[in-house]
């Protein structure tokens, strides 16, 4: 009898204190140095180093850019398993730093960050540099047109392309190309006609094949009286 109540205690004092525990192989897992446009394959192992069963609830990437996948989301006592990951490097250049967050029913450890890293090198880019990106006209009058200068360079390695002007209807664009080759420059129109008396303070907004940059700001002041 007193054996048998010996044994029932060690059951439930192993049920009490079971636990499920998650482990990673490597939170943290470099890809190196990939050409833009590479889809990364990365995998983070991990094993349920606990004593009860191990329940993932959620795998959450940080943006699009990265999936993460789960077969299953039961592990038993010293089951094995893997979270599979890609990271899309369309449009990356330089150092890149992207998470994914775990969590379980891991009670010392419900959420767990995974990190990947590396570098992404863009071999072919445009690049738009634009001056001035900021004008005050000061006093104007309405119904004058007041026309200003600005300079474009593309100093990237592939053709730059005009994509979409977006600006209030007092303003004008005129370019010269709306393609413009590497390493070279063009002179774009900027005509402001005020319709009535205010403060005008407005943006105009250029989109660009620029991938890291691909809007261009250019502000815009004036007092019309």
């Amino acid at each position: 009898m007193k054996k048998n109540t010996f044994v029932l205690i060690f059951l439930l004092a192993a049920a009490l204190f079971a636990k499920p525990t998650i482990k990673f192989k490597n939170a943290i897992l470099d890809f190196g140095e990939v050409n833009s446009g590479k889809i990364v394959d990365i995998n983070f192992e991990f094993e349920n180093t606990g004593t009860d069963i191990l329940h993932i609830k959620k795998v959450i990437p940080a943006c699009g850019c990265t999936t993460a996948a789960l077969t299953k989301k039961d592990f038993l006592a010293g089951e094995k398993g893997t979270i599979s990951s890609k990271f899309n490097t369309s449009g990356y250049n330089g150092k890149v730093v992207k998470s994914i967050t775990v969590t379980s029913n891991d009670p010392n450890t419900p959420e767990v960050r995974l990190t990947i890293s590396g570098t992404v090198t863009m071999k072919d880019f445009a690049q738009a540099d634009l001056k001035p990106n900021h004008f005050t006209f000061g006093s104007v009058s309405i119904g004058k047109t007041y026309t200003r200068k600005l300079n474009l360079s593309n100093s990237g390695n592939t053709d730059l392309r005009i994509l979409e002007i977006s600006c209030s209807p007092e303003v004008s664009m005129e370019f010269k190309t709306n393609v413009l080759a590497a390493k070279k420059s063009t002179e774009i129109t900027l005509n402001f006609t005020p319709f009535e008396k205010a403060s005008f303070n407005n943006m105009v907004k250029i989109r660009t094949n620029d991938y890291r940059n691909p809007y261009i700001f250019i502000r815009l002041e004036a007092q019309v009286d």
